[in-house]
């Protein structure tokens, strides 16, 4: 992978969602202008190529490729990067990894700029959804934790 980051939020321990429910809330239950400007970015700014509806194997577009008991990785890819979300559930912890792999030379010129507005937003998403859990679950802690790490091919 040429980049990678990474952000963590606590639990109640009575109230774990499960990978999925973790990325549906994440994107899904976003505030409707923030999934506005998530799409618009992910297919006009990086130029993903996102499924037209949210689906039992899509999430706000992103295929799932993994389904686990403990995760769940969503990808999506441009002519230039892959990108692949990675939400794991531990007891008490949350975390949600994001993996991309340049899959063209000017996605080394091209993602780090829109990382950093990535590592803005993703936390934050984070943060709604464990304050703003879906109906069927109750509410998770927010303590977040984050790290990064970006290396060159």
């Amino acid at each position: 992978m040429d980049y990678e980051d990474s952000f963590e939020a606590s639990v109640a321990a009575a109230n774990e969602p499960t990978p999925e429910q973790w990325a549906r809330a994440v994107f899904e239950d976003a505030p409707r202008s923030v999934r506005w400007f998530l799409l618009v970015g992910f297919r006009y700014g990086l130029n993903l190529r996102l499924a037209r509806r949210t689906s039992p194997e899509h999430v706000l577009g992103w295929t799932i490729v993994d389904r686990e008991a403990d995760s769940l990785t969503i990808e999506s890819r441009s002519w230039y990067l892959t990108s692949r979300l990675l939400f794991q559930t531990e007891p008490a912890r949350v975390t949600l990894s994001t993996h991309v792999r340049y899959d063209k030379p000017i996605a080394k010129i091209l993602w780090p700029p829109v990382s950093i507005l990535h590592r803005q937003i993703l936390p934050r998403l984070l943060r709604h959804a464990a304050a703003h859990p879906r109906q069927h679950n109750n509410p998770p802690a927010n303590r977040l934790k984050s790290s990064n790490s970006e290396q060159s091919l």
